[in-house]
């Protein structure tokens, strides 16, 4: 296993999409491409997916454990239905810095796991979420460089624009993640899978 350093594993835990939404976010990132051009450095549409826990680089002898409790976790949960709607940037629209798409669907099952997942890794000596949770997918960061009328541009396109319709799913899996950070973006490999509902 490559790591971060010597002895760090960078990873995170998330609900991986499905094929047809990818299809959908793929379709969508290039027609936001023609028109912003170089001002957004988009992500990978294999690198795609529900962030319910960033944990940054981890001691490498943790990483067993995490899979461990995520399985304990996921098995008290049952699967449940995922929509991806809308569109939207962080922080605001006027100087917007990462571009996302947004989840419809059973979002209080959602909630409460990501609550157990940042229990469950808390509970392992690593740092728990501060922030509250807000699921989205992200697609894109806007580059620093960028004047602020580009960036004002940019999040009045997002927040105006509309998905194309997306079939539901259902979440019944959820992913231990590494990543290898790349000039050209990074990139995730799949460490262990823990199926929601146990299994």
């Amino acid at each position: 296993m490559t790591t971060s350093d010597d002895n760090k594993v960078r990873s995170f835990i998330a609900i991986p999409l499905p094929q047809e939404g990818i299809a959908v976010l793929e379709e969508t990132v290039k027609v936001l491409d023609s028109e912003f051009g170089k001002c957004v450095r988009w992500v990978r549409p294999e690198g795609m997916h529900l962030t319910l826990k960033f944990m940054g680089d981890i001691p490498a002898e943790l990483v067993n454990r995490v899979l461990e409790a995520l399985l304990e976790v996921t098995a008290e949960f049952s699967p449940f239905g995922l929509t991806i709607a809308g569109l939207g940037v962080f922080p605001n629209p006027r100087r917007p810095r990462v571009l996302w798409a947004g989840v419809q669907g059973d979002l209080e099952t959602l909630a409460a796991l990501q609550l157990a997942v940042d229990e469950a890794v808390g509970n392992l000596g690593l740092p728990k979420e501060m922030r509250a949770f807000s699921p989205h997918l992200t697609l894109g960061r806007v580059r620093r460089e960028v004047s602020e009328v580009q960036s004002s541009n940019i999040g009045q396109v997002i927040t105006e624009g509309k998905l194309p319709s997306t079939p539901s799913w259902t979440a019944d899996t959820v992913n231990l993640m590494r990543t290898e950070l790349d000039p050209a973006g990074s990139r995730h490999y799949l460490v262990g899978s823990a199926s929601i509902g146990g299994g």
